[in-house]
């Protein structure tokens, strides 16, 4: 039995009219779907990259023992900007410090370098040491301290100018070292004359050419002590030196003058949280150089200006470098302009001079000395002056006299820690013949001197020193004098770059 429904037009309209409905209802549900879906994928979207909020990691205070220093209100809080676009982080040392006084405490999390820090360009003829007005300008050269933040830059530099891979690992057993000698109180050196500020300034120096700063890892914390010690001699005394009543007091502050003008330029240049008392030392430092230059241009014992001031080529040495770190930070010292002072000492250099290219410890040919040649072409270079005759003849007298490696144990020139401390330089500033010659003599010398300790073995020479000789036991500052010149020495490889664009690539 089969069941027929009859259609007729009212069935059908009414079915059409259904099929209608159920069409709408399904789009509406599909739009509706649709936007639902639409809206919850928005907002999962936001929940996504919503920042998070930034963590927090606190360092506990080191145990700092029985020797903490009270610190006495009122306190001045420094803290660093937070500007910089790098989102790798790096511990910072901040200093909280009482008005006068510079003093380390706890770590705390800040950004890194800006990357604009590690971009430098070749020194070449541009900031080299040979155009008409030295390295530097009247600005900040920060340039030439970017070159050695760079492990890898740094390497490259040490091979392309004439150094191996053993340099770069004598200099770090150098560092290691001398940070086992640094005093509780931050400081380098002892002994009977308490040259300390020299000392403490060549260690300081030694640190900062390999861009250890502050913010180091494996020596941010002695390099911290060792500026705070000279920030602290210089608030407390109008010369920074532990002994100024003494002649030598013209070399004590100026080595530690020069050492923090260069700790300055890293910190400004890092963002690294100020250390109470830094500028304004650095500035009063830079003063005290300008107030004791003598008409002549020279710099003489304990900074005396009066008529007949033994004024010398050693000490005018250590000041002219002073003032160049100042030039290339930037510093603006309140007694003059450090240009104008930098052209005396040039003419000054100049009347030291001879004409086979030695140098004179005095003026008008008195004490010819061939360990004053460095320090005479080396300072030309820096005052703007690299160029003419008075550097070129001293820079030809050594290339004819570097002929042969030093002899590290010989009582001769050739052990001379103090005279190629300043010839290295001038050799490196130069560039080409004189550079390859000065590198074949000293590189390998230096090196095989290193103990396994990472310390300097003595060496035979005695003299003249500057601040303290070279020779074994003339007094206790022996040892780190003569461990951070050797340093130094090994780290002019990227330290400053040739000037001429020569080339002075040596096997």
């Amino acid at each position: 039995m089969s069941l027929h429904i009859e259609s007729t037009e009212n069935a059908l309209a009414e079915l059409k009219q259904q099929r209608v409905k159920n069409l709408a209802a399904a789009v509406s549900v599909s739009v509706l779907g649709v936007a639902m879906m639409s809206l919850l994928l928005y907002l999962v979207n936001i929940i996504t990259f919503l920042p998070e909020p930034p963590s927090i990691v606190a360092y506990p205070l080191a145990h700092q023992g029985a020797e903490d220093p009270i610190r006495p209100d009122p306190m001045k809080k420094v803290q660093r900007s937070s500007s910089s676009p790098m989102d790798q982080q790096v511990k910072v040392i901040a200093a909280y410090a009482p008005l006068d006084t510079a003093v380390p405490v706890p770590d705390i999390e800040q950004n890194t370098l800006t990357e604009e820090f590690f971009t430098g360009i070749d020194i070449d003829g541009e900031i080299g040491f040979d155009d008409t007005k030295g390295p530097g300008r009247n600005g900040p050269d920060i340039n030439i301290l970017s070159k050695r933040c760079d492990l890898n830059d740094r390497m490259k530099r040490i091979t392309e100018n004439g150094g191996t891979p053993q340099c770069e690992e004598a200099v770090v057993k150098s560092l290691k070292w001398l940070q086992k000698q640094q005093n509780q109180d931050g400081s380098w050196g002892d002994g009977p004359q308490n040259y300390k500020c020299a000392m403490t300034g060549l260690s300081l120096l030694s640190y900062l050419a390999h861009c250890e700063t502050p913010l180091s890892e494996d020596f941010g914390e002695t390099v911290l002590k060792g500026i705070s010690f000279l920030v602290d001699q210089g608030v407390k005394n109008p010369v920074i030196s532990l002994v100024p009543q003494r002649n030598e007091v013209s070399y004590d502050h100026a080595v530690a003058t020069y050492a923090l003008c260069e700790a300055y330029t890293f910190c400004k240049q890092m963002d690294i949280p100020s250390i109470a008392n830094l500028e304004r030392v650095v500035v009063k430092a830079v003063d005290q150089i300008m107030k004791g230059q003598n008409t002549n241009g020279g710099w003489a014992y304990n900074y005396n200006t009066q008529p007949g001031a033994h004024t010398d080529l050693s000490v005018t040495g250590w000041n002219v470098q002073a003032l160049k770190a100042a030039e290339h930070g930037g510093i603006k010292p309140t007694r003059g302009e450090i240009r104008t002072a930098l052209r005396k000492a040039a003419m000054y250099c100049r009347r030291t001079s001879l004409p086979g290219g030695l140098f004179s410890y005095q003026e008008n040919g008195s004490e010819p000395r061939a360990s004053l040649v460095g320090v005479g072409v080396l300072s030309l270079q820096m005052c703007g002056s690299g160029s003419d005759s008075t550097a070129r003849k001293g820079l030809d007298w050594m290339l004819r006299n570097t002929n042969r490696p030093f002899d590290w144990k010989a009582g001769d020139t050739t052990s001379n820690l103090y005279q190629h401390y300043y010839g290295v330089q001038a050799a490196m500033n130069r560039g080409g013949d004189v550079w390859k010659a000065y590198n074949r003599a000293f590189r390998d010398a230096v090196l095989k001197a290193q103990s396994s300790d990472g310390s300097f073995a003595p060496n035979g020479f005695g003299g003249p020193g500057g601040v303290v000789q070279t020779s074994q036991n003339r007094h206790a500052n022996d040892k780190i004098y003569r461990q951070c010149l050797a340093t130094l020495m090994l780290e002019v490889y990227y330290r400053f770059l040739p000037g001429t664009g020569e080339g002075t690539r040596n096997s």
